[in-house]
């Protein structure tokens, strides 16, 4: 899988074909002694951008301003004679050089068919064929994309369709071969993100057709570096309604009253009944999503919140706007899955990193 998150630092810069790599050395020997510019030809930065663009797709498809600017700056560090004249920095001109060509780059491999390029350049936030907007998912935003990769090698939807048949027919049986179960959902991994991002089904469509993707195996797979924290405390820090998420009921309680109008929620049920000096005991703890609870029995609130954030993820919902804070600092802060984020997540990053 194509990494989203992790930039190399510094960038790799890439060996160069044979004739434009001999040009650069001895443009690099002139630079040293004279400190004069390679003049660089069409035919070289033309090698140059190209070679660049492919190693940086093949790390992330879409790098920010930041990440294109370190590979600019690395291209001059390893190769001064191309830095630029002037009083700059000497590589903005290669920066924007490089955006724009990875951007030519991904048109290219959508017209050649990639589903990763393809599907972003769809418009986003149409009305359903009745006419009204169903939940809405989330958009790509801060560093994030709508992820599709290709289908495996001797696959297509046919093929990979009759796999997921064969996984949904495993799902019925009381005694689940387990191995299986992952081996299939492996295998699958490019039509369910193709669904979920184009046809954008409701949780209960999902559940219908890919009822291996809400086991607690499946969805601890999408989180598997969960951090400690305090998880109550964090929507206040944010300044965000901390109602809106964690949800409270008694076990006596109507399940459809607590959930009506929940869009994401963590639902803790209490014991109704305890004696005068006894705390209340938490029999269960669950996730709501879309008014239903989709999984339950989970053994504490910080695992529950981890399967959330990996369910909101494998089924590529919005953030709720009212917990737009809180979910931001997980994905920025926790998980470190995007580079930039609002001045209020910044601001709330650097009190915990100077706290004493």
């Amino acid at each position: 899988m194509r990494s989203t998150s992790q930039w190399p630092n510094p960038f790799p810069i890439p060996i160069f074909s044979y004739d434009v790599e001999l040009k650069l050395r001895k443009g690099n020997e002139v630079y040293e002694k004279a400190g004069a510019n390679l003049s660089v030809t069409r035919d070289i930065k033309m090698e140059i951008l190209d070679k660049l663009a492919q190693e940086m797709f093949a790390i992330k498809a879409y790098p920010d301003k930041n990440e294109i600017t370190s590979v600019a700056q690395e291209l001059v560090s390893k190769h001064p004679c191309l830095k630029e004249p002037g009083n700059g920095t000497g590589y903005d001109g290669w920066a924007t050089s490089i955006k724009f060509k990875l951007g030519n780059y991904r048109s290219k491999l959508s017209q050649a068919g990639c589903s990763e390029v393809a599907v972003n350049r769809k418009r986003r936030g149409e009305e359903d064929d009745s006419g009204s907007n169903r939940f809405s998912l989330k958009k790509p935003k801060r560093g994030e994309v709508n992820f599709i990769p290709d289908a495996p090698e001797n696959y297509n939807d046919e093929s990979l369709e009759n796999e997921r048949c064969i996984l949904e027919d495993e799902m019925k049986k009381r005694g689940k071969n387990m191995a299986l179960i992952t081996q299939k959902m492996d295998i699958t991994f490019s039509l369910r993100r193709k669904e979920v991002v184009e046809t954008q089904p409701l949780v209960k469509e999902m559940q219908l057709r890919w009822p291996a993707l809400f086991l607690k195996e499946q969805v601890s797979n999408i989180v598997q570096h969960r951090q400690t924290i305090s998880l109550e405390g964090l929507p206040i820090f944010v300044r965000d309604d901390e109602t809106k998420l964690f949800l409270t009921c008694l076990d006596t309680d109507p399940v459809e009253r607590v959930t009506r109008g929940v869009t994401v929620g963590i639902l803790t049920v209490l014991e109704d009944y305890v004696g005068p000096n006894s705390q209340s005991t938490v029999i269960n703890t669950a996730i709501v999503l879309e008014e239903d609870i989709i999984l339950d029995d989970l053994p504490d609130l910080p695992t529950a919140f981890a399967y959330l954030f990996g369910l909101l993820y494998g089924l590529n919902m919005e953030f709720p706007k009212e917990l737009k804070y809180t979910f931001e600092a997980v994905q920025h802060i926790f998980m470190e899955l995007t580079s930039t984020c609002s001045q209020r997540i910044r601001s709330f990053k650097t009190k915990l990193l100077t706290k004493v």
